[in-house]
């Protein structure tokens, strides 16, 4: 008998670690996006920031290692053309929205960096407040990549929503 305990406990074991990778790929393609304010002022070497270079022009920004806006605020993004090229426009929750206002207000002049996975894509200065919860940004990344993106971000964003 303890042997059939044993096979059966082995069973067990393997079918656990091949249903373990099962939806692997769906994190794997998470598009993670995220709003991050920069840190201003006095710099006392803080552990409350982090620095992230922008993929083009190299810009150092220091940013706060909270989010502005998590990715559970962001319910939409899309790629529009304005006057000077194409942009994104990040469409937040009202929480969101209310931290992005907040935001715009107290720290005029200051930079918001729009994050995907970790990665410092786009920039953008609070030149005013953001009252209807939709920031836009532009991006450094080609003009060609941009649509693939924002599909990305739209299926992870309904992901995230679903799991919420």
């Amino acid at each position: 008998m303890p042997t059939f305990f044993k096979l059966v406990s082995i069973s067990l074991c393997v079918c656990a670690a091949l249903l373990s990778g099962c939806g692997q790929d769906d994190a794997d393609n998470l598009k993670i996006p995220r709003l991050m304010m920069e840190v201003r002022g006095v710099d006392y070497s803080s552990l409350n920031k982090m620095v992230s270079v922008m993929p083009i022009s190299g810009t150092k920004i220091s940013l706060q290692t909270d989010p502005l806006v998590s990715e559970f605020e962001i319910l939409n993004v899309e790629l529009v053309r304005v006057d000077l090229g194409l942009a994104l426009m990040v469409q937040v929750s009202e929480k969101g929205a209310r931290d992005l206002y907040r935001a715009s207000v107290s720290s005029n002049g200051g930079r918001v960096v729009f994050m995907v996975n970790g990665t410092a894509i786009g920039s953008r200065r609070f030149d005013g407040a953001i009252t209807d919860g939709k920031y836009y940004t532009f991006v450094e990344l080609p003009d060609e990549e941009l649509p693939q993106l924002v599909l990305d971000l739209k299926q992870s964003i309904a992901d995230i929503q679903a799991k919420k």
